[in-house]
């Protein structure tokens, strides 16, 4: 697990000029991925305008009276919509998405409910991809092993490749009064290998876990550290996955999304999640 100060800052990680830069770079993501696990990145390559048409998409396709197809399970996901609602109230909807594979077979949206859903979110997941390839190198280099050990286990077109897109929406808190404590999502670790983040800025609510602890009913206790979004920069952070086949060397940290406490309505763009 990742260690952070109360006063912690994420690393910020310029990705541009890949090529020629590619060993300063390793050195900055190497630092961030063997203490704190979480980090941003810019210069990443993906226009804005592309993530803010996957923001409205988002916002559209959860919005919809008709939800799309319930959850199918996968083997390594429950794919499809789901929610996550107590007493108080909802606190999350969510659609899960993979690569166009067997696996999303009957789950994605029809066009007449959400025209252009699917080609929009696959050319979104492949720009993604592009960015999850120069950062894995990078941690390949770090580690000592050949830039493409990772590239192949990767592949998007592999017909067993169990990557995913999460596409949240927190509803509005207005009229509800949750428990103390609450949250949007409970504390805890990913188990994929890495996971790209996308928010807009003002829509906070992502905390990370100040504490060195692999308990979770510890880490509930533990200080934790807001981290919000920042203009531009996508939010990386280590999984499960990743730490155990570095051996420990790559810090995967528990965190949680905070239930705010004032009116919001927020859109978590996605979890893009490399398994």
């Amino acid at each position: 697990m990742g260690v952070l100060k109360g006063d912690a800052r994420l690393a910020c990680v310029n990705l541009s000029n890949y090529a020629e830069r590619k060993q300063e770079i390793t050195e900055q993501l190497m630092e961030a991925a063997t203490t704190v696990g979480f980090f941003y990145v810019t210069g990443h390559g993906m226009p804005q305008e592309k993530i803010d048409r996957c923001f409205a998409t988002t916002r559209k396709i959860l919005a919809m009276e008709e939800k799309p197809p319930m959850q199918k399970q996968s083997f390594a996901y429950i794919l499809g919509w789901s929610q996550e609602k107590i007493a108080a109230g909802a606190l999350r909807e969510a659609l899960l998405i993979g690569y166009d594979l067997p696996r999303m077979e009957g789950l994605w949206p029809s066009e007449k409910q959400c025209p252009g859903f699917k080609e929009e979110m696959l050319d979104f997941m492949f720009a993604c991809h592009e960015v999850v390839e120069m950062i894995m190198e990078c941690f390949a280099r770090g580690l000592g092993l050949q830039e493409d050990f990772f590239t192949d286990e990767m592949n998007p077109h592999h017909e067993d490749n169990m990557t995913s897109m999460n596409l949240n929406m927190y509803p509005s808190t207005e009229g509800h009064t949750f428990p103390p404590g609450a949250q949007r999502i409970w504390s805890h670790t990913d188990y994929e290998a890495l996971t790209l983040l996308f928010q807009k800025p003002g829509q906070t609510g992502l905390e990370v876990c100040s504490g060195l602890t692999t308990d979770r009913k510890k880490a509930q206790e533990a200080q934790w550290v807001a981290f919000d979004p920042v203009p531009g920069a996508i939010t990386i952070n280590i999984g499960d996955s990743l730490q155990y086949w570095s051996d420990g060397a790559l810090k995967s940290t528990y965190h949680r999304v905070r239930c705010p406490t004032a009116e919001d309505y927020a859109v978590s763009l996605c979890s893009f999640k490399v398994l």
